[in-house]
């Protein structure tokens, strides 16, 4: 049998056809004051340059190349907005058309649709690209009540996009919906795990997941193979006005380079921020360590490495230091959460969100019980 045969799918099967958005729909422009960009530590600046890319222009000079590429691919950052519409469809221009050979356009390329139901965020609809052409128009949801929603729209997490607009049904209303002026967002900086590799769609990394989960805007910089702890990305970050930072990049790095690179990465933040609790999640738990002696004796080093530093800054006197052991978030043996034994699918990440969430939930009430106590354990006999 040719190859070839099942490269037009849609035509054996019509629901992996992809729909064309309504004729009249109204176009939204992504940075219209209509839309809000968030999941972005620089939702301002990121405005002005009409900009998608996590770091700001300014800041990118002395990063390294790959850092700076990897930059520009929008990963956990979401557009949200109320509407009525009955009908919602994107356009869509990417930076190039160009394939992963483990992770599936869906994720990579795509933009994948939430509304709010309750207390839950559901998946709806992905618009993904075709092969031959980085602009796209997709229709999302067509037929639906005209009833006031919430929806999240999840940008690519491994391409660079340079144009994006909502498209609505005429006369629909829509309405920025942005995070509370008090709400401080959770920052994660790690490697191709964080960004995102290998979600089967863009709203479905762990990062974006812990997000919805907690309430909580997400900020991703974790960058594919380049997460080495430099402390150019380090003084970005602190720029950020966080309510946790989560490092997790020690499998981009050998031994000696987190070693050496972590107490500078951990003070720089810390001298920003000297009551922000900082997570460190320890390691990655890739399928694979189970079986290779010699990966699962990285691991471990690296693991010591980063447990060590904590219990040495613990007990130096930083109260806001907190540990999360990599070990169990993922555990290895689980059908489906891996693509190649290192990177987790869309089940594999929502077993690590799962895992992660009720950690950073209790990091973040112990905080606040710290800055403003009572909470769940105050003495209602004394209010």
């Amino acid at each position: 049998m040719n190859q070839s045969a099942f490269a037009d799918i849609e035509n054996l099967d019509r629901n992996f056809k992809s729909e064309s958005p309504a004729d009249g729909l109204c176009w939204i422009d992504a940075f219209d004051p209509r839309i809000a960009l968030r999941g972005h530590g620089w939702r301002e600046e990121a405005t002005a340059a009409r900009s998608f890319r996590r770091f700001p222009d300014r800041g990118v000079g002395e990063l390294s190349e790959a850092v700076q590429r990897l930059s520009f691919c929008p990963a956990s950052v979401f557009l949200s907005f109320y509407t009525d519409a009955s009908e919602i469809a994107v356009r869509v221009c990417n930076s190039d058309t160009g394939l992963m050979n483990h992770m599936p356009r869906t994720g990579s390329a795509g933009v994948e649709l939430y509304v709010r139901d309750g207390r839950d965020w559901v998946p709806l609809a992905v618009a993904v690209p075709p092969g031959e052409n980085r602009m796209f128009e997709r229709g999302l949801i067509a037929g639906v009540a005209p009833r006031r929603r919430e929806y999240r729209l999840y940008l690519p997490l491994y391409k660079a996009l340079e144009e994006l607009s909502i498209g609505v049904s005429p006369g629909a209303t829509v309405e920025a919906a942005p995070a509370p002026a008090s709400a401080r967002p959770i920052v994660f900086y790690g490697t191709s795990v964080t960004q995102g590799g290998c979600a089967n769609t863009s709203g479905s990394d762990f990062v974006s997941l812990i997000g919805q989960m907690l309430e909580v805007d997400t900020i991703n910089l974790g960058f594919s193979g380049n997460g080495k702890g430099e402390p150019e990305v380090a003084r970005l970050i602190s720029e950020i006005d966080a309510e946790l930072f989560v490092l997790n990049y020690a499998s981009n790095c050998d031994v000696e380079r987190l070693r050496r690179t972590l107490p500078g990465f951990y003070q720089i933040l810390r001298d920003a921020h000297p009551e922000t609790p900082i997570v460190f999640l320890g390691s990655d738990a890739w399928n694979i360590m189970s079986w290779s002696v010699e990966k699962r004796r990285l691991l471990m080093e690296r693991r010591d490495i980063q447990m060590r530093f904590y219990l040495d800054t613990k007990a130096a006197g930083d109260r806001n230091v907190h540990w999360i052991d990599g070990e169990g978030i993922l555990p290895p043996r689980i059908p489906g959460s891996f693509v190649d034994g290192v990177h987790p699918t869309s089940a594999g990440f929502m077993l690590m969100a799962q895992r992660l969430a009720p950690h950073l939930a209790m990091i973040r009430h112990w905080e606040a019980e710290r800055l403003h106590g009572g909470g769940l354990f105050r003495d209602s006999s004394k209010a």
